[in-house]
């Protein structure tokens, strides 16, 4: 089922061309409709180890209707300042434009890899700057999404005032009205949401859901993509499910974090942690 939102407060304008996009205002008001709940679909093998330090091994591909072309469990350590060549045959990295909240500005820096973990660390520099952070899985190394796909990324939070997180869908051809798709999305350590930006005037979120899930607790969250379809997952229970607006046009999975609006607390820092994160397409076409 789908939902109707009230107008959504961030600007999707902005400077076009690779790794530039904009995500939904974090953090946003209040629950306006209840989404279906439905049966989990991903296999997870649980553990812990150096390999998995947030307790569960990467999701595998089912090997039936989905066929994996893209995982990566950061295994190599990028110290400051390295992610960007270290990774740059798996990810583009955000660097050197404002955050969607025009307050903080994504630095290359502000990301790296350590103990088998992605960190995206958020302070403000010593400038009075506040850091942000954005990464663009890269599929066999290139550039661009797709039209269906499953989407799983494991991560959780500190709680630090006045930054926030997406984790969104979002037009190759950086046209906000190819449609928008957040999960999760939220304040650092607070509640996930759920939004889905209408087709027709993607100012407004036709589905906008908070979940039970806390970004403060490792949670797998999974989008599932098909032409007739669109299915949320956290850690393989169904929390939403929607018919309408879902998207034609190519999109690629973007992790982003930085400012929420204002000027964070000075003194705030901390991390957004992510374990995993794979890609599956449809087995077949």
């Amino acid at each position: 089922m789908t939902t109707t939102a009230g107008r959504a407060t961030t600007d999707r304008g902005g400077p076009p061309g690779r790794g530039r996009h904009r995500a939904t205002a974090l953090g946003v008001g209040a629950v306006v409709g209840a989404l279906a709940v439905g049966a989990a679909v991903l296999t997870v093998t649980g553990g812990s180890s150096a390999h998995d330090p947030s307790g569960e091994t990467m999701t595998t591909s089912d090997g039936g209707a989905w066929h994996r072309v893209y995982s990566e469990d950061f295994a190599d350590d990028a110290p400051t300042g390295t992610f960007a060549s270290r990774y740059a045959d798996r990810f583009t990295t955000y660097d050197g434009f404002a955050d969607t909240a025009g307050t903080g500005r994504y630095s290359a820096s502000a990301v790296t890899a350590h103990d088998g973990l992605l960190d995206v660390g958020l302070r403000t520099t010593d400038g009075g700057t506040p850091l942000a952070g954005g990464v663009v899985p890269l599929v066999d190394g290139r550039w661009g999404g797709q039209t269906s796909g499953r989407y799983s990324i494991r991560m959780k939070s500190d709680r630090v005032d006045g930054y926030g997180v997406a984790v969104l869908l979002w037009s190759d051809a950086n046209r906000w009205s190819d449609g928008e798709v957040d999960f999760p999305e939220g304040g650092l350590g607070q509640r996930a949401w759920l939004n889905v930006h209408c087709l027709d005037d993607p100012a407004r979120q036709c589905v906008h859901h908070e979940t039970d899930a806390r970004l403060s607790d490792w949670h797998t969250y999974t989008i599932e993509w098909t032409p007739e379809r669109m299915t949320f997952m956290v850690d393989g229970r169904t929390v939403g499910t929607t018919t309408e607006d879902v998207p034609t046009a190519r999109m690629h999975l973007v992790l982003q974090a930085g400012s929420t609006g204002g000027t964070p607390p000075r003194a705030a820092r901390g991390s957004v942690l992510v374990d995993w994160v794979t890609i599956d397409v449809p087995a077949a076409g």
